[in-house]
């Protein structure tokens, strides 16, 4: 029973994790259309569609496993704050119009951190005893090994390292932009500026 029971928790927290992906892709997507440099909508969308190949992924791995009735409104409860933080970027972004490059910075370090989370919970699951299980139940159906499914997962660690790569481009990208802004600022200068504590001249 505990095996049983082990298999139908990782099927839904794969299950989970794929409308997580889901969710990301269109988050990516989003704030793809709001930024201005084509490089950076570039690299954006990237992401994003690595993210819906996640989600297709681990969808698929999860049937796989069990085929247990999944519930989208329970998943919160299984990936707790992950869900939350990508429940409110989503709304948050839907609210914006054009993001200006200053207000991309903040945005960039959110996601890095997220992709950072992504991975290393990733990580945990390959790494776990219950994976033997995992693979125990698509082996029989499939004649797919361990070695096998720890590829695909490792596959996609690799991608959200990446991600996190590609992020810290893209903050490169902003930082010079701004940079150059500022060299390319206009410099008023004024002749004499201890004139302007003289008195001024009658005019009667």
């Amino acid at each position: 029973m505990t095996g049983q029971n082990d298999g139908k928790n990782i099927a839904y927290f794969l299950y989970c994790s794929s409308l997580l992906e889901e969710k990301t892709y269109q988050l990516y997507r989003s704030l793809a259309d709001r930024t201005t440099p084509p490089l950076v909508k570039s690299m954006l969308l990237h992401i994003a569609h690595d993210s819906q190949k996640h989600s297709a992924i681990l969808k698929g791995i999860s049937d796989s496993i069990a085929k247990t009735e999944k519930k989208p409104k329970d998943c919160e409860k299984k990936l707790g704050e992950n869900w939350k933080i990508i429940l409110n970027l989503s709304k948050e972004i839907t609210r914006k119009g054009h993001l200006p490059d200053e207000q991309m910075f903040p945005w960039i370090d959110k996601l890095t951190l997220l992709e950072s989370t992504f991975g290393e919970e990733y990580y945990v699951l390959v790494q776990a005893k219950t994976l033997q299980y995992m693979t125990k139940e698509i082996k029989a159906s499939y004649d797919i090994d361990l070695a096998s499914i720890r590829r695909i997962l490792a596959s996609i660690i690799r991608d959200e390292e990446t991600h996190m790569e590609l992020l810290e481009d893209i903050k490169e990208i902003y930082a010079k932009r701004k940079e150059k802004k500022a060299d390319h600022a206009p410099v008023v200068r004024y002749q004499s500026p201890d004139s302007w504590t003289k008195t001024m001249p009658s005019t009667a």
